[in-house]
């Protein structure tokens, strides 16, 4: 295996928390030899209430800052770098626990003006209906509650943010995940330059659409990037 995806980073475009421009994420990912990208910048009340946004409150216009960054990041990348459009969701209600979707569209996000209200089992619905896949992030941080396995589509087992997830809490992620049979992914949680990138998944081939990156995580035919540890290759069905 060769080709290395990011499925977990975040830009300082439209991330509140976030401090990197799609320029720099494009180089030091770049820099350490990754194939593809999934921006999953955060989607959230925060995301309009304490970031860069200035606009009205207004669905399609925050779904127009929303997708900012993706476009730059594709604009920056120049081909050299695949970028993909997902997101790192919190509802409204549901503050503890925050939700990675692959295969994101922003179809599905204009569809969808109430999404960050829904109840859970309704975002779920949603997502899942319209063949995305739902994982929830660093399941065993503090302060977050875990999801029922039956509403889930798979489980962040290494989360490589430094200050907020440890070892043994990405030790209990890769347990639940195996136990329930979710899919294991990985992400490095890029925020800021001070941080490393350390996560994400290999494969035989570079991940080009969000198709084809459902079907490899759906097939697990792919190996988990981790710090300091060597590929592993998750659980078959």
């Amino acid at each position: 295996m060769g080709y290395k995806t990011e499925l977990h980073c975040h830009s300082g475009v439209v991330s509140a928390c976030g401090r990197l421009s799609p320029e720099r994420i494009v180089e030091r990912y770049l820099e350490h030899g990754y194939s593809t990208v999934v921006i999953t910048d955060h989607l959230s009340r925060y995301t309009f209430e304490a970031g860069n946004y200035g606009g009205k409150d207004d669905w399609d216009e925050k779904v127009d800052f929303f997708l900012t960054s993706y476009q730059l990041l594709q604009k920056a990348a120049a081909g050299k770098l695949n970028v993909l459009l997902g997101m790192e969701a919190r509802l409204h209600g549901h503050h503890a626990a925050d939700y990675l979707v692959y295969g994101v569209t922003e179809e599905f996000l204009r569809a969808h003006s109430g999404l960050l209200s829904y109840h859970f089992k309704d975002f779920s619905k949603a997502v899942r209906g319209a063949g995305m896949l739902l994982v929830q992030a660093h399941p065993f941080r503090n302060h977050m509650l875990v999801t029922p396995p039956d509403r889930l589509d798979g489980v962040e087992i290494y989360n490589g943010h430094e200050r907020q997830t440890s070892v043994f809490r990405n030790e209990m992620a890769a347990l639940w995940a195996k136990h329930y049979d979710l899919i294991p992914t990985s992400g490095s949680d890029l925020h800021e330059e001070c941080m490393t990138i350390s996560g994400g998944i290999e494969t035989d081939e570079p991940i080009t659409s969000n198709q084809q990156l459902i079907e490899i995580l759906r097939s697990r035919n792919y190996s988990i990037l981790r710090r300091d540890e060597a590929p592993a290759e998750p659980d078959k069905k």
